[in-house]
């Protein structure tokens, strides 16, 4: 199964790690303007989307990456975050979330615009990975399943 412009998703991939790492490492840069871009690979999510998007799995993936980026572009272009009272570290949590050392994160608040698209569906234990995620997130995850039940489809049948 051909994805056109794969590439492009292996780069915005790249660009998201060392966004993120170097925003652990130089806090105190002039780096961090720049890092603060990071929500440009969102452009190239939507760009393979579009032209992929006669594929069922593209098109639950734009949708899921339309729902995330609304949150993202009006909340100062990071992803609020509801910090649930069943996750452990709570009020260290929302502390972290609070103090900007988060790259693509922010603490929900009253101010959130788009709360729905937010953060806001907790994933508690037995999960093996307590977290929070956005109903973005559940499309962008059932794209990755379809993609996965086609690829091992056409597999299968060779």
């Amino acid at each position: 199964m051909e994805i056109k412009g794969y590439t492009v998703l292996l780069i915005m991939a790249v660009i998201e790690i060392t966004a993120q790492f170097l925003f652990k490492r130089y806090t105190d840069s002039n780096l961090l303007r720049i890092l603060s871009m990071h929500w440009t690979i969102y452009f190239g999510l939507f760009i393979v989307s579009i032209i992929n998007f006669e594929k069922p799995f593209m098109k639950l993936m734009f949708f899921g990456t339309l729902l995330n980026f609304t949150a993202i572009i009006f909340n100062d272009f990071k992803m609020p975050v509801y910090v649930s009272e069943i996750l452990t570290d709570v009020e260290a949590k929302k502390m972290y979330l609070q103090s900007g050392q988060d790259l693509i994160h922010s603490l929900l608040t009253e101010d959130t615009k788009f709360k729905i698209f937010s953060d806001i569906i907790t994933l508690p234990p037995p999960y093996p990975f307590p977290k929070t995620i956005s109903i973005g997130d559940i499309f962008l995850l059932l794209g990755v399943f379809v993609f996965w039940q086609n690829a091992y489809s056409s597999v299968k049948q060779k």
